[in-house]
């Protein structure tokens, strides 16, 4: 398995000052993974130190073939966390 990141994320983590290596371990150790009905990307969610604060962090990702391409990455409240899985956007979904 390779981890490749898509030139939006490159993009978002420069301008939200993300630390370069936070999408990969949010990949890696989230226990939180859906499957967005919406967009059709994976989605995975961990509690991460950001601007401050531990927040809910989320990655949106594909898997195509032996890669896992991380398409972006932002925070996500414990509120909006709760609405998507309550209206069946996000619906859990196994670490793939």
């Amino acid at each position: 398995m390779k981890i490749v990141y898509r030139p939006h994320l490159k993009r978002r983590i420069k301008e939200r000052e993300f630390l370069k290596d936070y999408p990969r371990k949010i990949y890696l150790k989230s226990k939180l993974h859906f499957f967005d009905a919406e967009t059709n990307h994976y989605i995975a969610v961990a509690k991460m130190q950001y601007a401050r604060k531990l927040r809910n962090l989320a990655i949106s990702y594909d898997i195509i073939g032996e890669n896992i391409e991380i398409v972006t990455i932002h925070p996500v409240s414990d509120k909006e966390l709760k609405r998507r899985i309550e209206t069946g956007r996000w619906v859990k979904s196994e670490k793939s």
